[in-house]
């Protein structure tokens, strides 16, 4: 899959997103015939690409994908001229395309943001496209100013369908040397003239396997080339400095509301922690592609004036809210993603966001991350090798932080199968601002008709109530509690003998977070590491004439992988359940196939006991109980 430097930054998931298609991983809707770049590279960084591309349809869901291609730009770096482009008809004809079939938009993710309107696109929209037509285009895309002075890079990834040919050609000055990482493409020996040196790649053709559910990127092991003029990740992340450093210089008016933000306090973590809360709540977040949009962020004053900015627009209005109190901190250039591997060849095309961390705390903060509470990291953020820009140091984020729920759920069986049910869930660490985040957001009519929804989907009919915790901001860092209580008209069906799972939560449970385990069968990617902490308790409360005729067994793993306890006991008419999971690997969330065989027997007693029933039992009026 191809992303060059024009691609998304900052919200950009390319390099994390799997992409799925057949069984076997190739789309053969479509055939790629002919992919040839040519890259014309200056001393300077700026290049010309020439980029052919010959593509045949083979089947109609491909017609509507491919009958526009769309090339995004910067107009005040960048210049994309169409050379060429048309629709062969299979009896070799040529509809030409024309003039006023070639589009110039301007980006439809930065309408009404001032700030951004030089992101553009030209689309080339094909006449009379079909099923095994071939569609052409040629363009020319001139950089006129290098994303970095001096330095050039691209990222390749071939397209999970057919192709016959991908080449990729790289013409610079032999005093820049080309250093590349190409699993799965040739190299050709290297062409001198004229003082220059031209690189060949040619993508070889293999099988594409299926992306499997939560592999990592494919870019940890998959086939690309990567290619760059830079020595090392170091000079990667000075040269972004550099360029980015300026915007995050303290004016007074920046001093003036970092004073406000932290007013009264005096310890730096809690000052870090109240302006990291402030940006994130009130700095609406806006992506904007790095590659197109340049890499020097706005003024830090420029970005609290309007209230908006991409990512790096964030890191640097935090950087200097920090260093207007006298906390020193430093961008840090991260892969968003399901990446968690650095390629040996330096280039920025690896990662696509930009956080802040305070060398002095030992604390990453991520302050578009909106719905996270300050202190905490998106999951996407951990155990992630980093770019301390400020020092050019790789640094490396946490592994694991805290995140824990803890589920109290109690069920009244009535005589006629009926029930009453209360069910509190708790979130902590990483997990209360995000439930309190949506709950804010939370339209009312959803509020009403949540828990009569939740029970359809257990085939009970019955309806009940949401009550809310604490939305306040000032109620952060204590957890954050909602209770679901309500009635089911159908929840077991008596009296008879019956069996009735034995669930301990009602809602998103550990559960959902085991079965979650069974995605695949079997494994052969690099997949990310299932990390949880679930602790919950059930109270079944039966009628005075049932019998409890049989629970399930009690069931314990300890593993270099889960740790899970399966309790149950009958007090006093009533059957208490406790469950509790605890999942990672310890000091990574990267899991082997190797892994995952060693998980399956663990999984195979946690899935039993989930799927699990208890027998209850309730004669019919007048005949006596078999067992009590």
């Amino acid at each position: 899959m191809k992303m060059k430097l024009l691609a998304a930054w900052c919200a950009a998931m390319l390099l994390s997103t799997p992409v799925f298609a057949a069984d076997d991983g190739t789309d053969s809707s479509a055939t790629t015939l002919k992919e040839v770049q040519a890259f014309v590279v200056q001393r300077d960084g700026s290049f010309v690409l020439d980029h052919e591309v010959l593509v045949q349809l083979n089947e109609q869901r491909a017609v509507g994908a491919q009958a526009q291609r769309q090339f995004h730009f910067n107009r005040t770096l960048e210049d994309i001229d169409v050379i060429d482009a048309y629709t062969e008809k299979p009896d070799g004809r040529r509809i030409q395309v024309q003039p006023d079939q070639i589009k110039l938009q301007q980006e439809p993710a930065y309408s009404g943001a001032p700030m951004f309107q030089d992101m553009q696109i030209k689309s080339v929209i094909y006449p009379d496209v079909a099923v095994g037509d071939k569609l052409y285009s040629k363009i020319r895309h001139v950089r006129r100013t290098a994303m970095f002075p001096g330095q050039f890079t691209d990222a390749t990834y071939p397209l999970f369908r057919p192709t016959t040919q991908l080449t990729l050609i790289y013409d610079l000055p032999s005093d820049m040397p080309l250093r590349a990482d190409d699993p799965g493409f040739k190299a050709s020996a290297p062409r001198q003239h004229d003082g220059r040196t031209v690189y060949r790649w040619d993508y070889q053709q293999a099988d594409n396997p299926r992306i499997e559910y939560d592999t990592v990127a494919y870019a940890d092991y998959g086939r690309h080339l990567f290619v760059s003029t830079f020595n090392n990740f170091a000079e990667v992340g000075l040269a972004y400095d550099r360029a980015a450093a300026v915007a995050a210089t303290p004016t007074a008016r920046i001093t003036a509301k970092a004073r406000e933000l932290t007013q009264g306090l005096s310890d730096p973590r809690a000052q870090a922690l109240a302006i990291d809360n402030w940006v994130r709540k009130n700095i609406r977040y806006v992506a904007v592609y790095i590659g197109n949009g340049g890499l020097e962020p706005h003024n830090a004053e420029a970005v609290l004036d309007n209230r908006y900015g991409d990512c790096k627009d964030h890191a640097t209005l935090m950087e200097a809210l920090l260093r207007a109190v006298g906390i020193d901190s430093t961008p840090v250039l991260i892969n968003a993603g399901n990446s968690y591997r650095l390629a040996p060849v330096a280039s920025l095309g690896q990662f696509n966001h930009a956080i802040n961390y305070i060398p002095s705390l030992d604390l990453y903060l991520d302050s578009t991350a909106e719905n996270i509470s300050a202190g905490y990291l998106p999951v996407w953020d951990l155990d992630k090798t980093v770019i301390l820009t400020r020092s050019g140091k790789l640094g490396h984020t946490p592994v694991t932080q805290l995140g824990k729920i803890k589920n109290r759920y109690t069920v009244q069986i009535a005589e006629d199968g009926s029930a009453r049910f209360d069910f509190t869930r708790d979130q902590l660490g990483w997990w209360e601002e995000e439930v309190r985040y949506e709950h804010r957001n939370w339209r009312k009519e959803d509020q009403q008709r949540f828990v009569e929804s939740l029970l359809k989907g257990s085939g009970v009919k019955g309806s009940g109530d949401v009550l809310l915790g604490d939305l306040d901001d000032k109620a952060a860092g204590h957890g954050y509690s909602y209770r679901l209580r309500g009635q089911g008209e159908n929840w077991v069906y008596l009296p008879g003998t019956v069996g009735v799972p034995s669930s301990s939560s009602l809602y998103v449970g550990l559960a959902q977070q085991v079965f979650g385990l069974t995605n695949e069968t079997t494994r052969t990617q690099p997949f990310v590491c299932p990390e949880n902490d679930y602790e919950e308790e059930a109270v079944y409360e039966f009628p005075q004439r049932a019998a409890l005729l049989a629970v399930p067994p009690d069931v314990h793993i300890a593993s270099p992988y889960f740790q899970y306890r399966a309790e149950f006991r009958q007090v006093d008419g009533k059957l208490l359940i406790g469950r509790s999971f605890k999942s990672g690997k310890a000091g990574t969330k990267v899991c082997t196939p190797e892994d995952y065989v060693a998980m399956q027997a663990d999984i195979r007693k946690m899935v039993r006991d989930l799927r699990s029933q208890f027998i209850l039992q309730l004669p019919e009026s007048g005949m006596p109980v078999t067992i009590r």
